[in-house]
């Protein structure tokens, strides 16, 4: 797996397996987000199978998943939910670059690493 650091707080990747957990893990992620609907590709590892390895293991999961280049504002304002808890986030999808394309939307209304105002928790 080939983890991509987009900021300090948000990295993404392509799909993963349950045996890509560890390295997710290790690598400080808090919260893995899934971009990805299942059943898009024959093969590809179901989004219960990931949240029940993940959570075995401690690590939070939500499920933001919408399909390739069809990123609605909602999907946006989910992630800058996320961005605002502060926890280091992975994002991954079929390729990586959904992922992307949904933390760009994000930073192009100031978030993502960015001076963003984050209510107060």
């Amino acid at each position: 797996m080939q983890i991509l650091q987009l900021n300090n707080q948000v990295s993404a990747s392509a799909q993963i397996t349950v045996d890509d957990i560890p390295e997710i893990i290790a690598n400080g992620t808090e919260l893995l987000v899934c971009n990805r609907p299942d059943d898009e590709d024959v093969g590809q590892t179901p989004y219960a199978d990931i949240k029940a390895a993940a959570q075995a293991q401690g690590l939070e999961t939500k499920l933001l998943a919408f399909s390739s280049y069809q990123i609605a504002n909602e999907d946006r304002d989910k992630l800058v939910d996320l961005i605002c808890t502060k926890k280091k986030i992975h994002l991954y999808c079929r390729s990586g670059s959904r992922s992307r394309r949904l933390w760009r939307m994000a930073n192009k209304i100031g978030c993502g690493g960015h001076d963003f105002p984050c209510p107060d928790s």
